[in-house]
């Protein structure tokens, strides 16, 4: 007869949120244990892994984007040092105008003080018919190898299982929670949009978002990621990745030929180029109505936890988040209302199963 495996916590879920919680709890000397189920349908595999501060539509900062950005380069440097394993690239990044009054915009929000150190006029070799501007601050997480990587340490620990995870198996106690031969003091979800499913939070309310992106190969675009409707990023030997679609009528994994006109029409509204399609993938984003990360502790039992919600932007947001749900956890640290779940557990909490 097997002997139980107990350790601290139980992470469901190796996507970029669960990996990054995983991380960082390893790092503070916590035991610790994944169940995933391959990235079936995950974000986390269709993410283009950009990370930079705009909100373009106002041109002002996206949100905490002053802070959550050195968060998420301080940690994926770490991440370098300790795997010897290069995931982060730091990008030029230039806005390419879709009109004039895009321009003017631009160039009257330069002399702000919030933004003069982060936008500037642009001077590329290819030009566009409105010009464009520079964004500091931008950079691509190689989200792939980033996950690899990671799940090659947890396998050599011998802490990870792939398998589906299974709700009737789940036994909840006032001190911790058992799942078939692990006790654990407690459980986090990080399932993305799965979330649905999960009896425990099924009442937060997601707007799941599917996207789809491609890898071109082309030698008429420059080393710098292009924004315009989309992102067009180099990721080396002249291969692009150009995403992303927002599709919330059709949550599934499939490739459409729809989606993939519809990033071509994108690249073209920048300008026409050469290519060649490489590949072209699909997934589902675990997005929130406010568009805030939902994390924290389930309104009934102690030990059962959630990490979701973080959208499009996962690789910037889950270094910080990851943190704050630690601190909440181990120290009882109160969680911001913004991101906390309780926002959502006093009108939707009747909607729970469980």
């Amino acid at each position: 007869m097997s002997s139980k495996k107990t350790i601290k916590f139980l992470i469901v879920g190796q996507g970029i949120a669960g990996t990054t919680l995983a991380h960082k709890l390893w790092e503070n000397g916590n035991s610790v244990h994944l169940i995933d189920n391959k990235h079936e349908s995950s974000s986390s595999l269709v993410a283009a892994g950009v990370i930079h501060p705009m909100a373009f539509k106002r041109v002002i900062l996206s949100w905490k984007a002053d802070s959550l950005i050195p968060a998420a380069k301080s940690y994926y440097d770490m991440f370098e040092a300790k795997f010897k394993t290069k995931v982060f690239h730091e990008h030029d990044m230039t806005r390419v105008f879709s009109s004039i009054e895009e321009q003017n915009n631009w160039q009257g929000r330069m002399a702000d003080p919030p933004m003069k150190h982060i936008i500037g006029d642009e001077e590329l070799s290819l030009k566009f018919p409105f010009g464009s501007g520079k964004v500091n601050m931008a950079g691509r997480l190689d989200v792939a190898l980033y996950l690899s990587r990671s799940k090659e340490f947890f396998e050599e620990k011998e802490i990870i299982s792939e398998e589906q995870f299974d709700y009737n198996q789940l036994m909840v106690s006032d001190v911790g929670v058992s799942y078939k031969e692990i006790e654990a003091e407690n459980i986090i979800f990080c399932e993305g949009f799965k979330i649905n499913q999960n009896p425990y939070f099924n009442y937060v309310p997601l707007s799941p978002t599917k996207g789809e992106l491609l890898v071109i190969k082309t030698k008429d675009l420059p080393n710098c990621i292009l924004s315009q409707g989309c992102f067009v990023m180099p990721i080396g030997n002249d291969k692009y990745v150009l995403g992303s679609t927002y599709d919330r009528d059709n949550i599934n994994q499939d490739i459409t030929k729809a989606g993939m006109q519809q990033l071509i029409e994108k690249l073209n509204m920048i300008g026409n180029f050469d290519f060649e399609i490489i590949e072209h993938r699909a997934g589902v984003r675990p997005t929130t109505h406010d568009r805030r990360p939902v994390l924290g502790t389930h309104p009934k039992h102690s030990n059962i936890h959630v990490f979701n919600g973080l959208g499009s932007k996962g690789v910037m947001l889950a270094p910080h988040f990851a943190g704050e749900l630690i601190e909440h956890i181990t120290k009882g640290v109160q969680l911001n209302e913004e991101v906390s779940i309780s926002r959502f557990s006093k009108k939707h909490l009747y909607k729970c199963l469980i």
